[in-house]
Order: structure tokens, then C-alpha cells, then sequence
């Protein structure tokens, strides 16, 4: 019988800020299909766990391992295998609608002659191509 491996591995992660140790030796598996919740106060470091799992924060000690893929060693391919919302994702508002698609097609490893191609053919079909260089914060929420 094979065994299930899990898809995250957490061994001994710890991480501080200068003096003050944020987290203190995190074990924590999470296998294909488990929900889990990750809960505790202001400060207790959720975020910064989130943020060593995606790659965000590299300055850590112990293990981390995404589907396999230890972070340290391989950062872009665990970079690759995820998707990550921020609380506030203001990146988006800032950039022009051709910056986004390009940023888009890049994170899709798309060459850029074809990110280009694309682009202009999907802001002709939704009426943006007068747009495409405006910043997506200056539009009404009905065109974001």
C-alpha cells in the first residue's frame, strides 16, 4: 500500500525579529483534502507563516516543504505551484490594465510576444484598449 505524503510540511520552523521570537518551532503536516484552520491573536505569527510558505520571507530556520518541494532549495518551483491572496491587494489598482495581463503572462511563463498579442486582443473584446495605459484605480468599479 502506498503511503500519502503530505502536501505540507512544516518541521521546526522558526523565525525571529531580532530578539523577539515570532515563531518557536512549528510542526505541522497538511495532507491532500484536510481543511484546516490556522487561528490565535494579533502578533501570534500567522502571517509570517503564510508568508514563508509562499516564499515571501526567506530568513528562517527549520523545514519547509510544499508537495515535496523544499522552500530554501527551490523557491520558484513552490512559487509556482501556488496561488496567494493578500489581505490587501493594492498591487493591482496601481498597475495599467497591459501591466496586469503582462504580469499575468509572465507568472504563466508566456514569451512576451504573446503576452502582447493577447492582451490587445482581450482588451479589444471587453472595449478597454483606449484604457489599456490608465491606471485600473482611476476606473469606476464597474470596469475593475
Amino acid at each position: 500500500m502506498q503511503s500519502i505524503l503530505p502536501l505540507i510540511r512544516i518541521v521546526d520552523l522558526k523565525k525571529s525579529y531580532g530578539t523577539k521570537e515570532i515563531l518557536k518551532g512549528i510542526n505541522l503536516d497538511i495532507f491532500p483534502g484536510q481543511v484546516i484552520g490556522y487561528i490565535g491573536p494579533n502578533g501570534a505569527g500567522k502571517s509570517t507563516t503564510v508568508k514563508i510558505l509562499t516564499g515571501l520571507i526567506e530568513d528562517f530556520t527549520g523545514t519547509v516543504e510544499i508537495n515535496g518541494i523544499n522552500i530554501q532549495e527551490d523557491p520558484l518551483a513552490v512559487k509556482a505551484l501556488l496561488g496567494y491572496v493578500p489581505e490587501n491587494a493594492e498591487l493591482y489598482e496601481v498597475l495599467t490594465p497591459i501591466e496586469y495581463l503582462d504580469f499575468v503572462g509572465k507568472l504563466y511563463g508566456m514569451e512576451n510576444n504573446i503576452i502582447l498579442e493577447r492582451s490587445l486582443k482581450l482588451l479589444t473584446a471587453f472595449g478597454l484598449e483606449s484604457n489599456a495605459n490608465n491606471r485600473m484605480d482611476t476606473f469606476s468599479k464597474g470596469m475593475r
